[in-house]
């Protein structure tokens, strides 16, 4: 009878549907494997996965899912001799690790804080850095192939790799872009609070401006439209060669005082215009007209990190100041007048009005604007190493017109 009963087992092992390996003989469920990482756990039970159909059940017989690990451990073996990757391998054979390996990696992968930097222009300190934190991430690959190692020499037990996971931007890379790298100032202690005014709101909308790197600034983009809706007030501008009332005037000089602090600081200008005539609060070519038709101020952050923009306004002056990481050079300007034409006669008009002449007799006169002379001339910028060595470099050329003085006189 015993031949017989042992047929019959066969049988019926064929028959019955797929089961634990452990628990083919009845013996209480273990793990095959357990990994490790601190003080967490992750036991992984070698199962035979639930087959959809009898075509999946017979590739599972293919790959050998229904027999011992040690029976898979051959397969494996033999696959990566043939050339398979071990990670590979490992999955052909025992396909529902992939799935503990993940869960487990969903609980230890952590992303890296990077580092960020707060720019507060007006406050002290300026900068707010918070600092970064290293993230970490399970070895995958490392995982595989110790899973193969511990099978092949019968652990049970599998350390983790986990390998960490560095920030790109830490708190000591952004603190190398706050050094100060220039600054500019022009004066405008003569100008009428209506121009002040202007000039101090233009450089509002302009402080705390963060460039980062390859990012463009436009001028008339931050600032706005200079109408009376939008906050400016009358004041002279520079039309067509002459000087005359209108909407923002004063702006031109926070834009240009923008404008040369950019050069200082190394940024590509991209689009800079001149006035007509030469203004009083800066060398020649060292100008940056803007006006709403057309006319912009931009340059572009060709650096690798961000730069920091400080704007504002004292009783006297316009200030500009940029921050970023240090050059490799100090940034100097030079003004080339080469040539000057003859000032112009003033001219004189009655003011009917009484604008200029209020209180004045009869006759009295009054300047109202100082004429200027036709010039041409050159911008250069010179750039020193603190080796000794310079450079100079030509930035742009401009021709200026002749204006003449406007006198007022009493009626």
């Amino acid at each position: 009878m015993k031949p017989f009963i042992v047929m019959l087992c066969a049988v019926v092992t064929l028959s019955a549907a797929p089961a634990r390996f452990s628990a083919y003989d009845g013996t209480a469920v273990s793990p095959l494997l357990v990994f490790v990482y601190g003080s967490e756990e992750y036991a992984y039970y070698d199962e035979y996965p639930e087959p959809a159909d009898y075509t999946v059940s017979e590739d599972y017989q293919r790959r050998g899912l229904d027999r011992s690990p040690a029976e898979r451990l051959e397969i494996i073996d033999r696959l990566i001799k043939e050339g398979h990757e071990v990670k590979d391998a490992v999955l052909y054979c025992f396909p529902l690790l992939k799935k503990r390996i993940e869960s487990a990696k969903a609980e230890i992968d952590r992303e890296a804080v990077e580092s960020e930097i707060r720019f507060l222009p007006d406050s002290f300190p300026m900068f707010e850095i918070k600092r970064s934190e290293a993230g970490r991430k399970v070895d995958e690959e490392q995982v595989y192939n110790d899973v193969y190692f511990a099978l092949k020499r019968g652990l049970k037990r599998v350390a983790l790799s986990v390998r960490p996971v560095l920030p790109e931007k830490t708190a000591e890379k952004l603190s190398a872009y706050t050094r100060l790298r220039s600054e500019f100032s022009t004066s405008y202690s003569s100008s009428t609070p209506e121009r002040k005014h202007n000039i101090t709101l233009a450089l509002s909308r302009i402080n705390g401006t963060v460039l980062e790197a390859g990012e463009v600034f436009s001028f008339n983009k931050i600032v706005g439209k200079r109408t009376a809706a939008n906050g400016f007030k009358e004041a002279k501008i520079i039309v067509d060669g002459s000087y005359t009332d209108g909407v923002g005037g004063g702006v031109c000089q926070a834009s240009t005082t923008v404008y040369n602090a950019a050069l200082m600081a190394g940024m590509k200008i991209t689009a800079v215009n001149r006035h007509s005539l030469v203004p009083t609060y800066v060398e020649p070519s060292f100008d940056a007209m803007v006006n709403g038709s057309g006319s912009d101020l931009k340059f572009r952050n060709d650096g690798d990190g961000p730069v920091f923009i400080r704007a504002y306004t004292t009783s006297t002056s316009v200030c500009v100041k940029f921050y970023s990481s240090e050059l490799p050079y100090r940034i100097t300007r030079r003004s080339v007048t080469l040539s000057m034409g003859e000032r112009p006669e003033d001219v004189e008009f009655t003011d009917t009005e009484r604008k200029y002449t209020e209180g004045m007799q009869s006759g009295e006169k009054v300047r109202v604007s100082g004429g200027a002379p036709a010039v041409r001339s050159e911008g250069w910028l010179v750039l020193k190493y603190p080796d000794g060595k310079q450079e100079e470099r030509k930035i742009r050329s401009d021709n200026y017109s002749s204006s003449a003085g406007r006198v007022a006189v009493a009626p």
